[in-house]
């Protein structure tokens, strides 16, 4: 993987784009107002290219991998996000399976079988 280096002037154009957070020489942080848009418009068959035109970035973001890159990885957090949530909300349940009767156990056991596998694929699919 290659390092890109921005220079003092494309860090300027870029930090003066209302959908960048920060930008440093070797990092861009983008708001989460663009991200959430640019995962829409994805969704929408969109090419990320194409979105990133529409957010007014310059050509050098444009042309680079980083729209391709970034929306795949944002898509990919909120999955992760969204099942850590989930599980969140199971625990504040707080089920004591002693009390359970046998089919609620297993209703129980089958559930978390299914969470787990889901969340097993999200990790295989972000570290290869």
């Amino acid at each position: 993987m290659t390092e890109v280096k921005y220079t003092n002037e494309q860090i300027k154009e870029l930090k003066s784009n209302q959908y960048v957070k920060n930008c440093t020489n070797r990092h861009i942080v983008f708001t989460k107002e663009f991200k959430f848009k640019a995962i829409e418009l994805s969704k929408k068959y969109i090419s990320t290219k194409e979105i990133f035109k529409q957010f007014w970035f310059p050509e050098y973001i444009i042309n680079s991998n980083i729209p391709k890159n970034s929306i795949s990885r944002w898509k990919r957090n909120i999955k992760i996000k969204w099942i850590i949530e989930e599980d969140k909300w199971r625990k504040k349940k707080s089920l004591d399976i002693s009390k359970m009767s046998k089919d609620e156990e297993l209703e129980y056991l089958r559930h978390k079988v299914v969470y787990l596998e889901e969340l097993k694929k999200l990790m295989d699919k972000n570290y290869p």
